[in-house]
């Protein structure tokens, strides 16, 4: 792909230092997160640094779905989120607070920031549905895919206003982009893409940022990843000027929408359920940044409006008796045709056949603007007339069937005559032919074989919809199965199978970074006589009780597992032999607090933990626990409520006692 714009161009620019740039803690977060041999600790650290960011990213975190459990700390966001999705998160972050407000009077802040969040959302939502990319790194593209704006309005306020105020005010025929080209020399699709280059954002998103807003200019194979994050950044912007249009806006968006959608394989019911929940996050980050108030469009009633518009809706079929026959919402065939002609005698003809067939028609006058009309109608048929410019019209179709759009719309063509050279001149990208010189019943029988072809695919399209939908609920619910196999159901915690597996990739981890590691045993004292003499539900409660403790102590980093009736397993990441009887001694005092009234009794709580690091005699994780056990078996023959490591143990009134 070739670079966005002239290298050395960008490289002055900035090097005079008013690019928008990381500052403070997002910058040495940047900086930490391109050292492979960082660890997530001392990432953690410097992340707590900032607590306006570390409460962004436990946010962005709990935002993606289908979470097992409330994100609550920093070094539990880092795993679920990742290193690359921080990054871009810290960046996205500062660049917001840092340009909030700015010199370029013509420019919105607020609405540019509230529409780059709510883009951010749409895309972690989105990514939810298609399955192709993290949906913590989809939200980071979201929130910067519209940073070359925020760079022109910094670099150049007062050229940049110029320009905005002649978009504003119509005086220009030309888009924003080519106004910037114009007035620039560069425009924020191009400055954008190569901003993200520079900071590390990689290739696989950067393409589509630069061509999202200019889409028939993408280099992407139609099918290809960088081709659905382009679709996906085109309909995230498009919930974006939802949200922030007035009434008119809405109703005219929310149909291209729904459209766009079912193109990412979203079916109507299911994109307008993210849709609101987009705008309830929306609300609550609006909050959390400061946005100013928000007023959140119901996208039922939009949804509503646009699919019950006279446009959208076929003529019902006439029974043999002239009665009308109402089918069935969903059997009612909704075929859109795009009628170009200037031709009045062709044109009422053609109008008057199409109604008959039931299909709905928009008229389109003149080539200027044709593949920008064609992409926000999406029509599944196209009938043009060739006669007025042959050769251009053959360049128009050739540039539309390049497209992923362009390749499923069936295409018939009028000519003047059934002449070859008519026919060679148009090339043989067209579906079918139509001489202006045959008869009105030639006419019904083409436009019904394209009728008949357009609702084939639509069926085809609606089976393949059905497939990915259930492929969809299916990995939900394979998900779901697999998070219920890996929690314990009394507790909530990850049970013995979670254990294991962690146990190994710690390990991994640990013997590849050479970083310490350590483990507790903690068995809950005397739980046995505690189920035999009070019961099984007093138990229970005990369980529940002690689990909600060790959960409460814990450090962010460590894992704490229910392994067994009584016995938890707790993993502790990069933890010498002092920090981990340090933690063990918070557990122990934890519990002995506890207390479990049954009738006329109370009940008191206390723990044996046994404690062990790794060590290079260690085979695998396996020696690691089983050192553990024997420490916690050691700690109940000297009397319980301890903690026992190899080394030392410390007693139930917190003396250490050596070997």
């Amino acid at each position: 792909m070739p670079t966005p714009i002239d290298l050395n161009r960008f490289a002055q620019i900035k090097a005079t230092g008013h690019l928008p740039s990381p500052r403070g803690v997002a910058l040495a977060i940047m900086r930490m997160t391109h050292d492979e041999t960082i660890s997530t600790t001392e990432l953690a650290r410097t992340i707590k640094v900032d607590p306006a960011f570390a409460g962004r990213l436990i946010k962005a975190a709990n935002g993606a779905f289908f979470r097992r459990r409330p994100i609550v700390s920093v070094q539990e966001a880092l795993m679920v989120v990742g290193i690359p999705a921080v990054r871009a998160l810290a960046l996205g972050f500062s660049l917001l607070s840092n340009y909030r407000k700015g010199t370029c009077s013509e420019f919105d802040y607020l609405r540019f920031w509230s529409s780059s969040v709510i883009t951010a959302l749409s895309m972690q939502t989105l990514a939810v549905r298609i399955h192709m990319v993290a949906p913590d790194e989809f939200f980071s593209v979201g929130l910067l895919a519209r940073i070359g704006e925020l760079a022109l309005a910094t670099v150049y306020p007062a050229r940049y206003g110029q320009v905005l105020s002649e978009v504003a005010a119509g005086k220009s025929d030309g888009d924003l982009l080519a106004l910037e080209q114009q007035a620039l020399a560069m425009n924020h699709s191009d400055l954008g893409a190569a901003m993200l280059m520079d900071w590390g954002i990689p290739p696989v998103f950067t393409g589509p940022v630069r061509y999202f807003e200019h889409p028939l200019e993408a280099p992407f194979a139609g099918d290809g990843r960088e081709a659905t994050i382009m679709q996906s950044l085109i309909l995230a912007r498009n919930v974006a000027d939802i949200c922030l249009g007035n009434p008119d806006e809405q109703r005219v968006l929310i149909g291209k929408a729904v459209r766009l959608a079912a193109h990412l394989g979203c079916a109507r019911e299911v994109f307008i359920s993210d849709c609101n929940e987009i705008a309830r996050l929306w609300s609550e980050w609006s909050k959390l940044l400061q946005l100013g108030s928000v007023k959140l469009p119901s996208f039922e009633t939009l949804s509503g409006v646009e699919s019950n518009t006279p446009q959208a809706r076929t003529k019902p079929p006439e029974s043999k008796s002239g009665i009308e026959t109402a089918l069935p919402e969903e059997t009612v065939p909704d075929i859109r045709a795009l009628l170009v002609t200037s031709d009045p005698a062709m044109r009422e003809q053609l109008l008057k056949v199409l109604d008959e067939k039931g299909i709905e028609v928009t008229e389109y006058s003149g080539l200027d603007g044709f593949m920008e009309h064609i992409l926000d109608l999406q029509p599944q048929m196209l009938v043009i007339d060739v006669e007025d410019d042959v050769s251009r019209i053959g360049h128009l179709i050739r540039t539309l069937r390049a497209t992923r759009l362009g390749r499923g719309i069936f295409i018939l063509a009028l000519l003047p005559s059934s002449n070859e050279e008519h026919i060679a001149a148009i090339g043989a990208e067209v579906d079918d032919f139509f001489a202006k010189s045959v008869g009105t019943r030639v006419l019904q029988a083409r436009l019904g074989t394209a009728r008949r072809v357009v609702m084939l695919q639509q069926e085809l399209r609606h089976e393949r919809e059905e497939l990915r939908h259930f492929a969809a609920e299916l990995a939900i619910s394979n998900r779901s199965l697999q998070e219920a196999a890996l929690t314990d159901s009394l507790t909530g915690l990850p049970n013995r199978r979670y254990a294991l597996e962690r146990m190994q990739q710690e390990w991994a981890a640990s013997h590849r970074s050479a970083r310490a590691l350590a483990c507790m045993v903690i068995d809950l004292d005397n739980f046995k006589q505690i189920n035999d003499i009070y019961g099984h539900d007093v138990g229970d409660i005990a369980l529940r009780l002690a689990s909600e403790a060790l959960r409460r102590v814990l450090r962010g980093q460590d894992v704490i597992c229910r392994t067994g009736g009584d016995e938890f397993l707790v993993i502790c990441p990069e933890t010498s032999t002092e920090e981990v009887l340090a933690c063990g001694e918070r557990l122990r005092k934890e519990i002995e607090r506890l207390t479990v009234e049954h009738e006329d009794e109370v009940l008191h709580l206390s723990v044996s933990v046994g404690v062990a690091v790794r060590d290079e005699a260690m085979l695998g994780s396996g020696d690691l626990v089983k050192k553990a056990d024997r420490a916690v078996f050691r700690a109940k023959r000297l009397g319980r409520n301890r903690i026992v490591s190899e080394l030392n143990e410390v007693n139930g009134s917190g003396d250490t006692l050596h070997k």
